[in-house]
């Protein structure tokens, strides 16, 4: 399975998605991804994996498209990704004719189908 690499887009307030509605992507499966439900009492959410978009889909990104998602611990993408990716769209939502150039790069280490880390 291909890893994925360095992501980027130009975006600007006519490009968010400003709702939380998106496409069926379970058939994507990106490197490292694996499905298995968990008890909710060990996992919150029941699933450790999620599939994460490189270019978040509030943000301008492509919702079902492989080359934008990537496999990453719940926390990694809820806590990590999404982070950066609501300050973006809180300031495209705040200067409306303000541009953004956002790139995040994933980095695997040696064999790991896992991204050790992003940089953004």
């Amino acid at each position: 399975m291909e890893k994925y690499g360095m992501a980027m887009i130009k975006t600007n307030w006519e490009k968010v998605n400003s709702d939380d509605e998106k496409n069926d992507y379970s058939r994507i499966t990106p490197s490292g991804f694996i499905q298995k439900q968990y008890d909710l009492d060990i996992v919150l959410g029941g699933y450790l994996y999620h599939r994460c978009h490189l270019i978040g889909w509030n943000i301008g990104g492509i919702d079902v498209d492989e080359r934008n998602l990537m496999t990453g611990t719940r926390d990694f993408n809820v806590k990590g990704m999404k982070t950066l990716e609501d300050k973006v769209f809180n300031y495209l939502k705040e200067n409306r004719e303000n541009n953004v150039l956002y790139r995040v790069t994933p980095y695997f280490e040696g064999d790991n189908e896992l991204a050790s880390r992003c940089e953004y």
